[in-house]
């Protein structure tokens, strides 16, 4: 007889499903909090400003302006940028310099043949229609959609008018293709030679994996790309980005483009007033990190979910240059492992992390405001740590399994 066990079960349930119900809530008021502050702030910028905010977008949209013109070089000049966003309104908010390479001008050429607000609507429309649909493709489960749609990453990289969605689509996409079609993997993170910045540990994690087809398609993809992009603007565009380069890590260095922004280890510790020479020597240690952790999980771990988040780790982990909004990224081994724990469980206090990391986007640019500096790098490393204990429990349980084959209760 069973007079226990049944009520103790019905209660269990109960628990989880109003813990889910509580949860629901709790995405549903930060999505609706989100969807108001994002049309309040378009509303107040169109009417002050005659743009709907986005302004970063203001900076890809007058570059496609000056290559419609037939002045492509014209795009890496900052003085030629405001002078085309000056059109639009004299009370303009004036863009940013554009730093890109020639992939990224052809890419957003097109918009050029569109108003600016228009096209803002347009490239933000669709980069994040692709990026929602990509993770949903990843994190299927139907109580999920709420908390994808809530992910203040999303709506950070909105707000600003930026292409991170279109980059972590770009390595979610090739993430769910590296097993059954790695060729085509390989193409999406060859077309991240659009940001290459991003995709500088994907060609030593694959060659760790020993995944060379993957490998061999992302370089010829790259190769060719640019090829295209370089032929359709002239040879003298390749110079005039390499020092748009240098002007970047100066103005990085100096706090011309807010330190208060950015993701990375340098922008922290120059915020903390530390000079530039030790900042820069404390991020090349934990580049130096960074790079040897993604090696060893992408050599050791055969997961996806545990490459995928040692790689997006490292990625904002090795470089100065990298802002908050580049963090819609977290969002691809946050789906991977979500998916993963909702089989097999969570492993302790993974699940405080990854909740933290989910709130990042808008929580970094918060803190960094408030205190003087941003919780990124500790964020981006408690990731690593997450992708390494989960490779090392991998590893265990494969040696497990070698010793002792009959622990394969799945044969």
């Amino acid at each position: 007889m069973t007079t226990r066990p049944a009520p103790i079960a019905r209660e269990s349930v109960r628990r989880r499903s109003d813990g889910s119900r509580i949860g629901a809530y709790c995405a549903t008021t930060l999505l609706a909090f989100q969807c108001f502050g994002f049309v309040f702030n378009a509303r107040h910028c169109w009417g002050r400003y005659g743009h709907p905010a986005g302004w970063d977008f203001l900076t890809f949209w007058a570059a496609s302006r000056l290559t419609l013109d037939g002045t492509p070089l014209d795009a890496y000049s900052w003085r030629a940028i405001k002078d085309v966003a000056e059109h639009l309104s004299p009370n303009i908010v004036l863009p940013g310099p554009w730093f890109y390479p020639p992939n990224f001008l052809l890419l957003v050429r097109p918009f050029a043949w569109l108003s600016a607000p228009l096209a803002y609507a347009l490239f933000v429309g669709l980069s994040s229609a692709l990026f929602v649909f990509l993770i949903r493709r990843a994190l299927p489960m139907r109580p999920m959609l709420i908390w994808i749609l809530a992910f203040p990453g999303l709506w950070l990289n909105a707000a600003q008018g930026q292409n991170a969605c279109i980059t972590a689509s770009l390595v979610l996409a090739a993430f769910l293709s590296m097993r059954k079609r790695p060729v085509l993997a390989g193409v999406f993170i060859g077309l991240l030679s659009i940001k290459p910045h991003l995709a500088i540990l994907f060609p030593i994690a694959l060659a760790c994996a020993g995944m060379w087809t993957t490998f061999i398609a992302a370089a010829v993809t790259a190769a060719l790309f640019t090829a295209v992009s370089v032929a359709v603007f002239g040879l003298g565009i390749v110079p005039v980005f390499l020092h748009g380069l240098g002007e970047a890590n100066g103005y990085i260095a100096s706090g011309v483009l807010p330190w208060d922004q950015t993701a990375s280890l340098f922008a922290a510790l120059r915020m903390a007033h530390v000079a530039s020479g030790p900042a820069y020597v404390a991020q090349a240690c934990q580049a130096l990190v960074a790079i040897g952790a993604v090696a060893w999980v992408w050599r050791n771990a055969k997961a996806l979910e545990v490459r995928a988040t040692a790689l997006v780790a490292g990625t904002f982990m090795i470089g100065p240059y990298i802002y908050n909004y580049d963090a819609v990224w977290l969002g691809v081994p946050l789906a991977l492992i979500a998916a993963r724990a909702m089989h097999d469980g969570w492993l302790r206090g993974e699940l405080a992390i990854l909740g933290i990391a989910w709130l990042y986007p808008q929580m970094g640019n918060l803190l960094a405001e408030q205190f003087g500096v941003g919780p990124g790098p500790l964020v981006f490393a408690s990731l690593m740590v997450v992708a390494i204990r989960r490779a090392r429990l991998e590893a265990t349980a494969i040696r497990k399994l070698a010793a002792d084959p009959a622990m394969d209760r799945t044969r």
